[in-house]
């Protein structure tokens, strides 16, 4: 059963004066508890003592909110007992509860819900700040291994908030160790002070409030800055300097419509497509790295295509295919040039990004002109400077179930992802500072815009609906590319290349999906 423990955590000892009623009646509510009270430096102490394999990473955290968060689910693992926010008043006894050996947990109030399930894919949103749980719940364990995913992860919601904790609970296999209340029990009004919507109909019995004196819940920048002025001046110069754009309709009527409603393929080859250029350094490596995959080589079509390259790569790619031409199903090289010339140390800047990407987008194309074709079960992009992924990653990205699939690219493990065109958009309002990032047709919003999510933000999740994709790895039912779906060379919705096509698919109805947890290595440069 759940012990009659109170947790409760502070920055240090001196608990502000506007919660101190709110502390005092818990025990006002239930007289004879135990009160632990958990200060920075003895909850730092606890976690050394009790969890020191999660140590790195509870130092880690960008901030104090981050390990206050992952703090209370030790502490309820340890300890077991109730844990509750500062902020949060007990309004009756939690007698109710106490004789539960599940732990208890209760949602957002409905307004919350509403503000952040759909930003962050979850179907409801569970509130952390007061729950209650038997010692030694195996749950807490799951939680860990949740947090340990989603450690770099730059917002508190989704590294060990409620985001992280709705997961945790979607994704654990007992449900019946869980039991999840409305939001009456724990949370029955919201950070406004308004009764959740819900309330009326609940027949659950209020224990505690929370006030939200430390709510996470901000608006979004971006909802402050709606001045017409500033809209109409860069909407202006949006027009004035896009450029030549894809005919959205004319791409989309390219491609076969029967083709769309089909499923996953069954078959198992696999089409490996690599564009390069000046990577005579990563061929040898790359080809013993496809060497080392745990599927069977006779399922696997090597597919390159260089271009414009000055240091020899298509010399080198030569001579390094003919000894192993004999172990897959078969070998193609081409070539492409475009005549382009770009400094490869400023490349990425966003002056240089419409003539770069539309020129891979030319690269992408002529390979499923000349390298695809009806054999071709599966196509898997990759780039060679990736220089380390699992063994059976084939196999992880095939068992997805999905059409378009693409994993985690970070340069670390468990760090931010390097591949930032893999990216959900969670706010997609056109004001003015969507305006203001469109750069020759392009839009390239400030690498940390609020209204973009990334993999490694994700990580919460295992599996997550994309709008945009990026060519790392990305794995692509072939008979998608066989019936039009191509990569966008002029800006589809103001995005080109593989970012384009990945709004493009889900135009058509096929949503691409990326796997937050499966990491591969780009080359850390």
């Amino acid at each position: 059963m759940i012990p009659r423990v109170l947790h409760q955590t502070w920055k240090t000892d001196r608990i502000p004066e506007k919660f101190q009623p709110w502390v005092d009646s818990w025990a006002k509510h239930n007289p004879g508890w135990t009160r632990m009270f958990w200060n920075d430096r003895t909850l730092l102490d606890f976690v050394g003592e009790h969890y020191p394999e999660f140590v790195d990473t509870f130092c880690g955290y960008p901030s104090g909110i981050f390990r206050a968060d992952a703090g209370r689910y030790l502490l309820l693992h340890h300890f077991g007992g109730v844990y509750a926010d500062l902020d949060c008043e007990c309004v009756a006894p939690f007698d109710p509860i106490m004789g539960e050996e599940r732990v208890v947990l209760c949602k957002e109030p409905a307004a919350h819900e509403a503000a952040h399930t759909s930003q962050h894919r979850l179907p409801h949103l569970l509130f952390n700040g007061t729950i209650a749980s038997p010692a030694n719940h195996p749950f807490w364990a799951h939680v860990q291994t949740s947090m340990l995913y989603s450690a770099h992860s730059g917002e508190v919601l989704n590294a060990t908030g409620p985001c992280l904790l709705t997961s945790a609970q979607m994704s654990y296999p007992d449900q019946g160790g869980l039991v999840v209340y409305p939001p009456k029990l724990f949370a029955p009004i919201d950070h406004h002070g308004k009764p959740d919507a819900t309330l009326e109909n609940e027949r659950v019995e209020n224990l505690s409030i929370h006030h939200w004196a430390g709510t996470w819940l901000a608006k979004p920048i971006g909802r402050k800055f709606g001045r017409s002025v500033k809209k109409q001046y860069y909407r202006a110069r949006y027009y004035l300097t896009r450029g030549a754009q894809s005919d959205e309709l004319e791409l989309q009527s390219r491609i076969d419509p029967e083709v769309i409603g089909k499923s996953a393929p069954k078959g198992a080859n696999i089409a490996v497509l690599v564009p390069l250029r000046d990577a005579v350094e990563h061929i040898e490596p790359f080809l013993n790295l496809i060497g080392s995959l745990d599927y069977p080589s006779e399922r696997i079509k090597l597919v390159f295509c260089e271009g414009d390259s000055t240091d020899g790569s298509w010399e080198r790619l030569q001579a390094a295919v003919t000894p192993i031409r004999s172990r897959y199903r078969d070998i193609v090289l081409l070539q492409k040039g475009l005549g382009t010339k770009l400094d490869r140390v400023k490349r990425h800047k966003p002056r240089f990004q419409r003539e770069r990407r539309s020129g891979l987008a030319k690269v992408r194309n002529h390979i499923l002109q000349h390298g695809l074709d009806e054999s071709d079960d599966w196509a898997l992009w990759t780039d060679i400077d990736v220089w380390k992924f699992p063994p059976n990653i084939l196999q992880t990205l095939l068992s997805a179930g999905d059409r378009i699939v693409t994993p985690n690219c970070v340069k670390v493990a468990g760090g931010l992802s390097f591949d930032r065109n893999n990216f959900l958009t969670s706010w997609a309002k056109k004001d003015y500072q969507y305006y203001r990032s469109v750069r020759d047709g392009l839009y390239q919003p400030p690498a940390d815009f609020w209204g973009r999510l990334f993999l490694s933000d994700l990580r919460h999740l295992e599996k997550v609906e994309l709008h945009g994709v990026g060519g790392t790895m990305l794995l692509v039912d072939a008979s998608l590319h066989r019936a039009g779906l191509h990569f966008p060379e002029k800006p589809y919705k103001d995005l080109v290349e593989t970012e384009g096509f990945g709004v493009l698919a889900r135009d058509i109805g096929v949503t691409p999906i990326g796997l937050p947890r499966v990491e591969i290595f780009h080359v850390p440069w």
